[in-house]
């Protein structure tokens, strides 16, 4: 059972770091901002990162609506 573990935001409420824990193991993932583009990155072994991605596009989804 995959689940997300935690969730920090930055003051702007955007997400800036989450921790993930999958089947596979433990998947970080870190925004950073690059020349006006927010950018995800994950680490972490490789199956548990291909698992995080759902988990990822779904935190972007509800920081959206926020």
């Amino acid at each position: 059972m995959d689940r997300i573990s935690s969730i920090a935001f930055d003051k702007h409420e955007r997400p800036r770091r989450a921790t993930i824990i999958t089947s596979a193991g433990v998947a970080k993932a870190y925004w950073v901002e690059d020349y006006g583009d927010r950018n995800w990155f994950l680490t972490g072994p490789t199956e548990a990162r291909k698992l995080a991605v759902a988990h990822i596009e779904r935190i972007e989804r509800l920081a959206e609506q926020l």
